[in-house]
């Protein structure tokens, strides 16, 4: 049976259906294993209520998973609709936005200088760093979809 998946051009077909879900499954991970220092503040900052140091990398490790999870379940589990494969990804690609938003939300609220300290990245650690530029590169290839620069979505 043809799914979603089959309607995808290669290069997408292999980013939505393995390098991205492997991506995410490794953000899942490094959120526990690094114990990053920017969750840990964000957990003790004076200006929102002190929450245990755990609950942002939980919060973030199930959102990621929902959203792993629907997005293999729209392209291996439903029948071929090319509205639905385009709106999936325009989905994702608000899903890109919104991690910038939490990380720059995030760095601000850990900053005495507040949302200044979002654009000076010379304090920013590599780890930061891979936060802030991960989704260029997902944004690209899923703009890139979208406007058929990999061919059109079939359907």
């Amino acid at each position: 049976m043809a799914t979603n998946a089959s309607l995808l051009p290669t290069i997408p077909r292999i980013f939505f259906l393995y390098l991205e879900p492997v991506a995410i499954t490794y953000g899942m991970m490094m959120n526990y294993a690094s114990r990053l220092d920017i969750f840990a503040l964000s957990s003790t900052t004076s200006e929102t209520l002190p929450i245990p140091a755990l609950v942002v990398p939980s919060l973030t490790a199930s959102y990621l998973f929902s959203m792993m999870l629907y997005g293999l379940i729209i392209l291996l589990a439903s029948p071929p609709n090319k509205r639905l494969v385009q709106l999936h990804i325009w989905i994702l690609i608000i899903a890109d936005f919104t991690h910038w938003a939490g990380l720059f939300s995030t760095i601000a609220q850990n900053d005495p200088r507040g949302w200044a300290a979002v654009l000076d990245t010379s304090g920013w650690s590599l780890e930061v760093w891979n936060l802030a530029t991960y989704p260029l590169g997902t944004l690209a290839v899923k703009f890139a979809t979208l406007a058929g620069l990999f061919g059109e979505i079939c359907g």
